[in-house]
């Protein structure tokens, strides 16, 4: 029996940072960033899965993307094309098959009425006064094509879908069809019905139909596949700023030049703090880093990240004069099982604050350490509100150690 919980590994059991799905030598690995707490029960753990991917595409540019990723720019590793297969189960799930409806005419006394095919195909009755009258019409009648190209086609790609990515959704698993024509025709058939079809859920089927007929001119091997990435800090940096930062934080962007004698003055490119929070008056510079220390106890930001921070904030207070600032790193653990000795479960946990020797009069000097609920994050980053960001502010203060 297929033990959906064997295969799922959590804060880098396997040390190579990888997040996402995969199957090596047709063993499938479903790695989950650090700081995740999985439940023992498949329904919630494919929840988390398909959580997971639904970040991963959010904060990738191949989510604008039909299917492959060459570009060394993209943070997603996919060697096939996860969102199809995606589209192709979901269809499935809601409307079973695809199959297409073909108009079928009767004899009914009821029904839509085609008048022209009723004029040529039935006798009416002539009244007394040479009127004409139907007793009886020919109606349309929907009726499924079981046996269409589209079907047969359908059949095959929500087989192929299913055996690499139907364990996110249940542990169902459709009987196996071959393509009924060779690939070259199936893709076709599947471009015409693009071509003639403006339903946009119906486009979208066969676009991700085309897409997975596509996959196989990339040689994929059955029992190897990828998708995910092992530069996961740039999606933690990417929520945290979806979740707390102001769109206009350019201004806080600390700027240098060079002056020169001899040629023209050259300005350098800026340094950009990952989030620019402001509540109340006062600037949060937040700075996401999906170091170990939360899960591990060990891995924290060094000299460079803490200097840095502060340049921040200084920058920060010569654009903005009399605001209160404040530095803090935000860091991933699991809320529910962590290893400190003394009990944490807050969505948001102070762990103590960086300091420089040589600069400790201005707030933004101290550097607050912040753990984020991993969990937490992947669920509400879209959606935090006002409660959620007090409880931020509330554990940003809590400097008394």
């Amino acid at each position: 029996m297929f033990n959906l919980r064997e295969h799922c590994f959590m804060d880098n059991e396997l040390d190579d940072n990888f997040v996402g799905i995969r199957s090596k030598e047709n063993k499938l690995q479903i790695c989950f960033p650090l700081g995740i707490n999985l439940d023992c029960d498949d329904k919630n753990i494919r929840t988390d899965i398909r959580k997971l991917i639904s970040v991963l595409l959010k904060f990738n540019k191949s989510h604008t993307k039909s299917y492959f990723v060459d570009n060394k720019n993209e943070q997603i590793e996919q060697s096939f094309p996860l969102i199809a297969y995606k589209n192709i189960i979901e269809y499935f799930l809601s409307h079973g098959y695809y199959t297409e409806r073909e108009n079928i005419y009767q004899t009914t006394t009821k029904g839509k009425i085609n008048f022209a095919r009723t004029i040529n195909k039935n006798r009416p009755n002539i009244q007394n006064n040479n009127s004409v009258i139907y007793m009886q019409f020919q109606a349309k009648k929907n009726q499924a094509n079981k046996n269409g190209l589209i079907t047969a086609i359908n059949r095959y790609c929500v087989y192929e879908a299913f055996c690499k990515f139907g364990f996110a959704y249940n542990s169902f698993m459709p009987p196996k069809y071959n393509l009924p024509i060779n690939k070259n025709q199936c893709l076709y058939v599947l471009q015409s019905k693009l071509d003639n079809t403006f339903d946009d859920k119906k486009r979208l089927l066969f676009s991700s139909m085309r897409d997975m007929l596509l996959q196989s001119d990339k040689s994929l091997k059955e029992s190897e596949f990828k998708f995910g990435t092992t530069a996961f800090h740039t999606i933690w940096e990417k929520m945290i700023d979806r979740a707390f930062g102001t769109t206009d934080k350019d201004e806080y962007f600390p700027k240098t030049q060079w002056k020169l004698k001899y040629t023209d003055n050259k300005d350098n490119s800026s340094l950009q703090p990952d989030t620019i929070m402001i509540d109340d008056g006062k600037i949060y510079i937040l700075d996401a880093k999906y170091y170990k220390y939360g899960v591990k106890l060990k891995g924290l930001p060094q000299s460079s990240d803490i200097i840095k921070q502060v340049a921040y904030g200084e920058y920060a207070e010569y654009r903005t004069k009399n605001k209160k600032i404040y530095n803090v790193f935000l860091m991933p653990y699991n809320k529910q099982n962590n290893n400190f000795e003394v009990k944490i479960n807050g969505i948001f946990e102070n762990i103590g604050k960086a300091t420089i020797e040589w600069k400790n009069s201005k707030s933004y000097t101290e550097i607050q350490g912040l753990l984020v609920d991993t969990r937490f994050l992947i669920y509400n980053y879209d959606k935090i509100g006002s409660t959620h960001k007090e409880q931020l502010i509330t554990a940003i203060s809590d400097i008394d150690h």
